[in-house]
């Protein structure tokens, strides 16, 4: 929700064609590329896989190349800065261009040694510190033992210790090791940039008389002689990096050194700071850059403000925040800050999905130290689990932060797609809404050229609300650099009021889609010299405590009435009036409110058209006489779904460029059933992204394209993932142009159901669900093993469980469930499976207290030991909470084995009649490790429609 999840999991292709075609797509990684280089730019050379670990012979230099040159990025506005007024307000405010500021980027980390991150326009420091507080860069050391001018750590033998020696006179000399598989995957892998991810990198380490410092053989030559001594980055701003001859280091390092607990003079702790996702680096070019690629004049936001780089995820294992390291961070930002007289702006650039909104620890952690420090601006992605409502993440949902959405610049559309420009940008379809949540804030640029370390290059373009977000942070520096500067007085509060109160929103879009819309810097600075607030508001609905919208589903009636709690943020200094306006017809405003004390209580009066399925969505401000702009905003939002009960859909709708259509339909729990979205033309393209109920996406990819005729998008859901309630399927129109998109759903007309089993004897029962039902045949297979048991842990600890992967399995499908109960106290949660030599063969961080990893598995001739590897994050520094759930492990072959019928496989039912099916299950075709059943899929079809059942054949055992 970085971190990962706030950049859209999509399939590569799929967001290469996004930006081609301008079309929108996503789906599943984590780390999103933008597009496919145009055609006057060379293309890119891919670095080469790992290789296996022991001898290797070094390959030649990899080539390395930007998407675009800076120079040509500029020029074709891939910095989106005039979405938002900024090269205006900057050229009338030269001296306003965040200097004076600190900027907390809390990330993955940042490569200072790229172009971009060298001084401000004022010749300060661009960079003031780089803080791990992940435990990714963690380096154990132990004492060493030079003998003459050599030394030996890791079994590696340097030579040139006498350069130690001449920092560090007297030792004691400590000696630690970086192993780059622990780096995550190729290419950040290869810190040393010779091709494979097998080496083991040494540094050694002795207290001079100025502190701690590093020796590293960052040339690989055996030698420290030629090496220089690096101290911590807050010390001397030093940074280095393993090379090869005569190019740069692919990932620069920076040195994190503290004494060790106790003290007693012992050796130190060391972390290494690096980004090794790209995520950080990029999100702080946008934020702050100066002279993106070495290009005079190609900047970020706010090229003057400062910036301070806190690492608060594990990039290894997906972007996953580690426990207590969002919280640490903060509290190092707050401390850096006040002692160096700064006003501090924070981005975050991260997102974990809601289950039950309001209740994140997360977001009440954020918004108590907001509430003791108002003078902090904090800044947060919207994530992207879109288009689906009441999809916003955390902390996205916090109340004092602002938030921020995602738009598409037309600057993209026009410059890959090569047709005319569209008429106005739109809104990314995977920008996560609001629904039970007023949120978000506001909407922003959510693709950019940006600054990466030299491994990610040609990956300059990316795109998501981690885009998005650090360009508000960046707003929020220039108007606070102005502020300071004129002597004024900061408050995050009036930061808020002032973007959101400059939006433009977007046609089209709702208030739980685009918030306020999207900022002008420059009305915004007007905002704030005028008259301030005297009264700052916390919103709550009384739908449901912790929640700030009303939303209902299908309401009655009787639903007209919807109540607001007004909480005062400012101590209830003195009455105040409040006078309320409508934006929507259907929604009405209460009477003028006279405000005495903290809190009180607003009703309004709403009669939605309930006369045909949507959703509508209106607003009431309540504004302050004398006062531009609103200081309250009450939404309220009415779904009408397609049915009460699971039914048949069809229809056709015609879409704007960007535009969406939304599906709200019912489904039963372990009832299959399709969604199939296509276009009325062949050459119209369109999104189609599907949603459970509640909000989560579907399980796998979710924002799949979608054409005419074969080529639609289809969504099978089966029957062991389908639940009770009502799933949301949206249809998204490319951003260049309108389509028409029909939308079919159908469910299974039967129930299955598999009674106990007697030895090996099997039988499926199916049930009619309708009052008629075409002939439809039932078929029967065995397609792999599944495993469960309980897990769990206590804290961050990770937990690690072995796995055996079978020649035979061509795919691995782990399911964990959490209790979504105990959801709110993580800050996040990742899964990863890592083969016998510990590369990952797959990650998924869970955004939702359900999470899926599906895993492709490499050709094996014989069986293969993984490990599957859990690791939670709390949200409270060292937490020691415990943890449970249930882990589900599928092994899939290439294709199921048919077991046979007993009798005839056709059937013809109605509704409540039942027919019987029996079959001989035996051994299974493949030998199962120990723990495992057949797991069998059954496939329904009837009026040219499948739908599916994949279940254990017997109830799993616990895996041994």
């Amino acid at each position: 929700m970085p971190l990962r999840r706030a950049e859209p999991r999509a399939a590569r292709a799929g967001l290469a064609w996004l930006l081609l075609a301008a079309a929108c797509a996503r789906g599943a990684t984590p780390g999103v590329h933008g597009p496919t280089p145009a055609k006057d730019i060379p293309p890119v050379a891919v670095p080469p896989e790992s290789t296996p670990p022991g001898p290797t012979v070094v390959p030649p230099p990899i080539l390395r190349r930007p998407a675009a040159p800076a120079s040509l990025a500029r020029l074709r506005g891939w910095m989106p800065l005039s979405a938002t007024g900024v090269p205006a307000f900057r050229a009338a405010h030269p001296a306003w261009d965040g200097r004076g500021v600190l900027l907390g980027i809390l990330d993955s980390g940042l490569d200072a040694g790229v172009p971009g991150f060298e001084t401000t326009g004022a010749g300060l420091p661009k960079v003031l510190d780089l803080r791990d507080f992940s435990g990714e860069g963690r380096i154990e050391l132990v004492p060493l033992a030079p003998v003459g001018d050599d030394v030996t750590v890791e079994g590696r033998r340097l030579g040139g210790f006498t350069r130690v020696r001449g920092q560090a006179a007297t030792g004691p000399w400590y000696g630690g090791a970086l192993f780059e598989r622990r780096l995550g995957e190729m290419p950040a892998a290869d810190a040393n940039d010779n091709g494979t991810d097998s080496d083991t990198l040494v540094v050694v380490v002795g207290k001079a008389s100025d502190g701690w410092v590093l020796f590293a053989d960052t040339d690989g030559d055996g030698s420290l002689a030629n090496e220089r001594p690096i101290h911590d980055y807050l010390v001397a701003r030093e940074t280095f990096g393993w090379h090869r001859g005569g190019e740069p280091p692919p990932l620069t390092m920076a040195a994190n050194f503290r004494d060790a607990p106790g003290g007693g003079g012992g050796g130190p702790e060391l972390d290494l700071f690096f980004d090794n996702s790209a995520h950080g680096t990029h999100v702080a070019g946008i934020a702050a850059a100066r002279g993106i690629g070495g290009v005079e004049g190609f900047d970020g936001v706010a090229p003057g403000a400062q910036i301070l780089a806190l690492k608060i995820s594990r990039n290894d294992f997906g972007g996953i925040t580690t426990t207590g390291s969002v919280l640490a961070a903060l509290d190092y930002a707050l401390r850096f800050a006040a002692a160096r007289g700064l006003p501090l702006v924070l981005n975050m650039s991260f997102g974990v999905g809601n289950e039950r909104e309001g209740t994140a620890r997360l977001d009440a952690a954020l918004d108590s130290v907001l509430a003791a420090h108002p003078g902090v601006t904090f800044v947060t992605s919207a994530g992207n689990d879109g288009p689906g409502l009441s999809t916003m993440g955390f902390p996205g949902s916090m109340r004092r932060g602002i938030t921020v959405g995602a738009t598409q610049p037309a600057a993209f559309i026009a410059s890959v797609a090569g047709g005319s420009r569209p008429p106005a940008d739109v809104l990314l379809f995977f920008s996560s809404r609001g629904g039970e949540l007023a949120k978000p804030d506001v909407i922003a640029p959510g693709v950019a050229y940006s600054t990466v370390p030299r491994w990610n290059m040609g990956d300059e373009i990316k795109l998501g609300t981690s885009m998005s977000s650090p360009h508000v942070a960046g707003l929020a520096a220039l108007l606070v650099s102005g502020l300071t500067q004129e002597r004024r007085e900061v408050r995050g509060e009036d930061l808020r009021r002032a973007l959101r109160a400059s939006a433009r929103p977007f046609k089209g879009e709702t208030a739980l889609d685009q918030g306020a819309g999207e900022p002008d810097v420059a009305t915004a600075w007007r905002l704030l010299r005028g008259p301030a607030p005297t009264a700052a508001f916390d919103v709550e609905s009384l739908d449901r405590p912790g929640t700030t919208a009303a939303f209902r589903l299908a309401p009655s009636v009787a639903d007209s009435l919807v109540r607001f709690r007004l909480n005062r943020d400012d101590g209830a200094a003195g009455a105040l009036a409040l006078d309320f306006t409508s934006d929507s017809p259907w929604l009405r405003p209460p009477p003028p409110l006279r405000m005495e004390g903290a809190t009180a209580e607003v009703t309004l009066v709403q009669h939605p058209p309930l006369g045909s399925p949507g959703l509508v969505v209106g607003s009431v401000h309540g504004a302050i006489a004398g006062l531009e702009g609103a200081v309250v905003t009450l939404v309220s939002a009415v779904v009408i779904p397609e049915s009460e009960r699971p039914a048949p859909v069809r229809m056709t709708a015609p879409l704007a460029a960007g535009g969406l259509k939304r599906v709200v339909f019912p489904a039963d729990s372990g009832r299959p059933f399709r969604v199939r979205m296509a276009t009325a033309a062949p050459r119209e393209k369109l999104i189609a992204a599907l949603h459970q109920p509640g909000g989560a996406p579907i399980l796998g990819d979710n924002g799949i394209p979608g054409g005419a005729d074969t080529a639609a998008a289809v969504y099978d859901v089966d029957g062991r993932d389908a639940g009770s309630g009502f799933y949301e399927a949206v249809a998204v129109a490319p951003p260049a142009g309108p389509i028409t998109a029909s939308i079919a759903i159908d469910h299974a007309p039967v129930a299955l159901r598999l009674p106990a089993a007697r030895g090996d004897s099997l039988a499926a029962l199916l049930t009619g669900l309708t009052d008629s039902l075409a002939p439809g045949r039932l078929s029967l297979g065995v397609i792999g093993g599944e495993s469960a048991r309980e897990v769990s842990g206590a804290g961050g600890a990770d937990v690690t469980l072995p796995l055996r992967l079978p020649a035979w399995a061509e795919e691995l499908v782990v399911d964990l469930r959490l209790d979504p109960n105990q959801w709110p106290s993580f800050s996040d949660f990742g899964f990863t499976v890592l083969d016998g030599d510990g590369r990952i063969l797959g990650k998924n961080p869970l955004n939702y207290a359900h999470g899926r990893l599906t895993v492709k598995l490499p050709h094996r001739d014989r069986d293969r030991a993984a490990t599957l590897v859990l690791s939670p994050g709390f949200t409270e520094p060292g937490s020691r909470e415990r943890w449970s759930g249930r882990l589900e492990v599928r092994l899939r072959a290439g294709r199921p084995v048919a077991l046979e019928i007993a009798g005839s496989d056709e059937f013809r039912l109605t509704r409540n009649a039942a027919a019987r099916f029996g079959t001989r299950v035996g051994e299974s075709p493949w030998p199962l490790p120990a723990g495992y059943v057949p797991l069998g899929l059954f496939v329904v079809e009837s009026r040219g429609i499948s739908w599916s059942w994949e279940l254990p054949l017997r109830p799993p055992g616990p895996a041994r």
